[in-house]
């Protein structure tokens, strides 16, 4: 009876050791199927162009311009055709609001940004291209959780935490694509992301393109769609106010 109990446990862990993973390996994985790592390290700016829509008033458009070296980034969110300029350089960060009536010359309240609002935005340069791109030098820990089945998709889970943000991966254990993804800010905001058509870019990495947001302030889920450039030129003047 000893020696059966001995060989059941051998069977469970030989099991269990069989169906884990090691969150570098899931992520090895996904780039291999978006284009190769080694591609992905030659990313040194990008833009990125988001579109956020319910048919609503509320509907609006993101375009994010960064520069990874640096960790500067111009972020303009459009609302009602009024355009909200977010800037962070290596020596300056502003918010840019727009005055006045909407038939007229729009003139720009600038205001300074708070270090904690800095701050976010430099994590933001990193993670709006890929969250767990070099996560170990971002100070992030990541954790394999297990295969848990999702509607009716099996899916890698990962957790991968840092000091303002945590996120909760998916990655399709067919496609080894990320199928969602959910986030806690240190606002207490959670948003939940899911992908459904990836589109290949010019430079040959292959990025989320269609899928949908929802946010637990707006608590509404919208229609994401995406399109990103990778390795843009950008003038001097663009990260400054």
């Amino acid at each position: 009876m000893k020696k059966l109990s001995i060989i059941t446990l051998m069977m469970s862990l030989f099991v269990i050791n069989a169906f884990a993973q090691s969150p570098d390996t899931i992520f090895n994985k996904y780039y291999q199927s978006t284009g190769g790592l080694p591609l992905w390290k030659k990313v040194k700016t990008y833009t990125l162009k988001q579109s956020f829509v319910a048919n609503a008033v509320t509907d609006y458009d993101m375009e994010v311009k960064a520069s990874l070296a640096d960790k500067s980034m111009l972020k303009t969110k459009t609302i009602m055709k009024r355009s909200f300029i977010y800037g962070v350089g290596t020596a300056d960060a502003f918010l840019k609001i727009p005055t006045g009536s909407r038939d007229k010359a729009i003139v720009y309240d600038v205001k300074d940004l708070s270090a904690k609002e800095q701050s976010n935005m430099k994590r933001e340069v990193d993670d709006f291209l890929l969250p767990f791109l070099n996560y170990q030098q971002k100070g992030y820990i990541a954790t394999y959780v297990g295969l848990e089945t999702v509607a009716t998709q099996k899916v890698h889970h990962i957790e991968l935490k840092g000091k303002e943000i945590k996120y909760d991966l998916y990655f399709d254990s067919t496609t080894n694509l990320l199928s969602s993804m959910k986030y806690k800010l240190s606002t207490g905001e959670e948003i939940t992301q899911e992908f459904t058509t990836y589109a290949t870019s010019e430079f040959g990495i292959k990025y989320p393109s269609v899928g949908t947001y929802y946010s637990s302030i707006d608590k509404k889920k919208v229609k994401l769609t995406s399109q990103i450039i990778f390795n843009p030129t950008f003038e001097v003047t663009t990260f400054k106010r």
